[in-house]
């Protein structure tokens, strides 16, 4: 069945139409599921919550505005198609390491995770955008989030599968574009995220599809850990942070293209004014990527997978500072750490730090390079290439370093290094 959101009064006309819009969602979902269709014009919203069995459609040029008022996003405690109890409200994931400490986002009914479009404990579900659609966030600030001033995400979902997301552009979202979590089946085909904070957040999620996709944002492109059999094909990277932030079991990155700097910085520093008054990223915000692929691992989940089997193939990384970072014992980097990691038929043009690579004893690591070209940024010939500490094995063949006057390996215990 198919519900049309101007036949319950969502029209864009510029006034808060969340309640007609959600009404239309409930009855597609009370009447079996189907599709909530919206039409072209802006209709300013604050918290959706998506059902299971429906697919949500903006048409060519729809767009869902979200509120810049931080309270609109709260009405789902007030679900009476799927109540939350207070008990749920105030409970935390069975996958947060015992004794860790646990943060807002852990609780899957916290103000932290406020969307524009949430769901929970739902499945079958899809947002699908044609030409000109969008999900705008905004830059909603708000001083009781996340560093005193994240808003919501754009699109957060918890325990659900089955999910399709193609087509839409998010912008300017206050948080995450995307936070899902405790998730599975995830497709995600020519989405387009721009500025905001992380495009596509994902932990204790599997079987993960990601194709066709670009993300021009202000911290990283893709981030998450504690993730099993994930797919990252044909997309395009801005990142005023790392393109990869990210922990995984089963990963395939291949036929993807990094760019930097960035067009959209990173908001941390932004002025509280600025912040207020929504500011986009000013020249002054970081706008360098950091690192191709940083390694990440908090207690916030219980990994459940040996992390490894990462493999990043036939991919461009320009201008961005590093390969590669593993810093545990950092308070991101703290749980299980990275096996082994493989780069095949890459290249690196224009690196300005060595890869740094600090394992803990008793999980080292193991990396290969196959066919990679590495080409180090002028003024920045004297780095090493690699450094770190407790790497069981390093593997290079036919690889491709340029610009470097000494290549140098610093490794304690120095690692065993095999030059093919």
């Amino acid at each position: 069945m198919t519900f049309h959101i101007h036949d319950y009064g969502a029209f864009p006309d510029g006034r808060l139409c969340t309640k007609q819009i959600q009404q239309a969602i409930d009855d597609c979902f009370l009447n079996g599921g189907g599709e909530v269709v919206i039409p072209e014009g802006t209709y300013l919203v604050g918290g959706l919550r998506l059902r299971s069995g429906i697919t949500l459609h903006l048409l060519e040029n729809a767009v869902l505005m979200g509120s810049v008022c931080p309270e609109d996003y709260m009405d789902y405690i007030n679900d009476t198609i799927e109540p939350i109890s207070q008990a749920e409200r105030e409970s935390t994931v069975s996958t947060v390491v015992p004794g860790a400490r646990v943060g807002s986002d852990a609780c899957p009914y916290s103000r932290w995770n406020n969307a524009i479009i949430r769901a929970i404990h739902a499945r079958d579900i899809a947002i699908i955008g044609e030409r000109g659609s969008e999900i705008h966030g905004q830059n909603c600030f708000d001083e009781l989030g996340e560093e005193g001033y994240r808003g919501p995400h754009a699109i957060n979902m918890w325990f659900c599968e089955n999910i399709f997301l193609g087509g839409y552009t998010i912008r300017d979202s206050a948080n995450w574009a995307h936070a899902i979590q405790n998730s599975r089946n995830i497709t995600v085909k020519a989405i387009t995220v721009l500025g905001g904070h992380d495009g596509f957040d994902v932990r204790t999620c599997d079987h993960i599809s990601i194709d066709g996709c670009t993300f021009k944002t202000g911290d990283d492109c893709i981030a998450g850990f504690d993730n099993f059999n994930v797919t990252v094909r044909n997309c395009y990277f801005e990142s005023a942070c790392s393109i990869f932030r990210f922990g995984g079991t089963n990963v395939l990155i291949e036929n993807c293209k990094g760019v930097a700097p960035a067009t959209y910085g990173h908001r941390y520093k932004l002025s509280l004014e600025e912040k207020r008054a929504r500011a986009d990223t000013t020249p002054l915000c970081r706008h360098n990527c950091k690192n191709v692929f940083l390694y990440y691992c908090d207690h916030r989940a219980m990994i459940r997978h040996t992390p490894g089997n990462i493999v990043i193939s036939r991919s461009e990384f320009k201008n961005i500072d590093a390969i590669m970072r593993l810093p545990f014992g950092h308070q991101w980097c703290c749980n299980r750490s990275l096996q082994n990691i493989t780069f095949e038929e890459c290249v690196f043009d224009g690196i300005c730090m060595p890869m740094r690579l600090e394992c803990p004893a008793e999980e080292p690591l193991s990396i290969q390079l196959r066919s990679c070209t590495v080409i180090a940024r002028e003024g920045y010939e004297q780095i090493a290439f690699i450094t770190g500490n407790n790497i069981k094995k390093i593997e290079l063949e036919n690889v491709s370093i340029n610009n470097l006057k000494n290549p140098a390996i610093i490794c304690e215990p120095q690692a065993e290094t095999v030059v093919v």
